[in-house]
């Protein structure tokens, strides 16, 4: 087991009684893979929170540029709206379509919930420019632009009408063209920062030392610098390799 499934295995005794270290393991290296901490922590927590079963893929872990979004599909949005017990009911589409391209230019649903006995309605609305993907995501969007956009108008209803079941996740669909400032930053500690130092410190090692590699780098790093490769050390390592790698860079120009 790793340290990141160690410690969120251990760091909560709410999700020590929902995942064992097998499931957290399993989680880790398959549906959120890449994850910290912290995010694999939040995902997990959110999943608890929504009811949804990151093992048979109902919400999903997706990491972009460092950045995190949480997913799920529109049938994972309905199953958490109608578990509240005051779902009451979603139209269908309406569309707006161009009379150009015959593709719909927006989409709006109205879905309703019971407020205080009453069936209220929320209606929102999808727009293609806002949402229809270019490149490979666009195959979907091409063949079912209806179907598409509908789910987005959709999803964005479901969210106005049941906010606190909602919050923090998104469907699939309206991910597809949505950039990084719509998904979750998840700030780390600085100690997990640490290994992307000693991601610089290999780099620089490499340049160095061309057998390096990550059975003797700790022996290399003490050779170079005479300093052991341990967290505190990381910024002086980084500053006398930086150092020799522009020395001999230098030479190699002089020669």
């Amino acid at each position: 087991m790793d340290k990141t499934t160690e410690v969120v295995a251990q760091d909560s005794k709410e999700l020590q009684g929902q995942w064992s270290r097998e499931q957290v393991e399993l989680i880790k290296s398959t549906v959120a893979l890449g994850a910290t901490d912290n995010e694999l922590k939040l995902f997990l927590y959110t999943a608890k929170r929504t009811g949804l079963d990151p093992l048979t893929k109902q919400i999903h872990f997706v990491k972009r540029q460092g950045r995190v979004a949480i997913q799920t599909g529109i049938d994972g949005y309905r199953a958490i709206a109608e578990r509240s017990k005051t779902l009451a009911g979603i139209d269908d589409a309406v569309y707006e379509v161009e009379s150009e391209t015959g593709k719909p230019k927006k989409a709006s649903v109205t879905v309703y919930r019971l407020v205080d006995g009453q069936r209220v309605g929320f209606t929102a609305s999808a727009r293609w420019s806002e949402y229809a993907p270019q490149g490979n995501q666009a195959f979907m969007w091409n063949k079912m632009p209806f179907l598409m956009l509908g789910k987005c108008a959709e999803a964005l209803a479901l969210r106005k009408a049941f906010p606190n079941d909602l919050t923090g996740i998104y469907t699939d669909e309206e991910m597809h063209q949505a950039g990084v400032s719509d998904e979750i930053k998840v700030e780390e500690p600085k100690k997990f920062h640490q290994p992307d130092i000693k991601t610089s410190i290999s780099a620089k090692v490499l340049v160095l030392r061309s057998e390096a590699n990550k059975d003797n780098i700790h022996a290399i790093v003490k050779e170079l610098t005479g300093l052991e490769l341990v967290a505190e050390n990381y910024e002086e390592i980084n500053s006398r390799l930086a150092l020799k790698v522009s020395e001999v860079k230098e030479t190699k120009n002089n020669g």
